[in-house]
């Protein structure tokens, strides 16, 4: 799908910054919250965004004594709206590195 500027820029503009990270859980339990997202990195690949999120763990979540996780997805449009998207997530090697080159320049320890 071919964006215009202005679909672009509003795909560009959707964060998950801020926001608690929720899992669904089966059986009607409440939603599993590990933690919230407190920055992000992203490529462009045509019509989609894809994302690296940094997530602050809660207290009771951390493993292994790290504070933080990471988690990759997209944000892509479905009509009108633009959806999360955490599966069939594909990327270039190049593209890959460019995202990884982005949290580091942000001063991320990963890798």
């Amino acid at each position: 799908m071919e964006l215009t500027k202005e679909e672009k820029e509003r795909l560009e503009g959707t964060s998950g910054i801020g926001k608690d990270v929720k899992f669904t859980v089966e059986g009607g339990k409440p939603a599993w919250v590990p933690g919230t997202i407190v920055d992000e990195v992203y490529v462009m690949v045509e019509d989609y965004k894809h994302v690296l999120q940094r997530i602050k763990l809660r207290e009771g979540e951390r493993r292994g004594g790290n504070e933080y996780a990471y988690r990759t997805g997209h944000w892509t449009y479905r009509g009108q709206k633009i959806n999360w998207g955490q599966y069939i997530q594909f990327l270039t090697e190049s593209e890959y590195r460019e995202l990884l080159t982005k949290a580091r320049a942000k001063g991320w320890p990963i890798f």
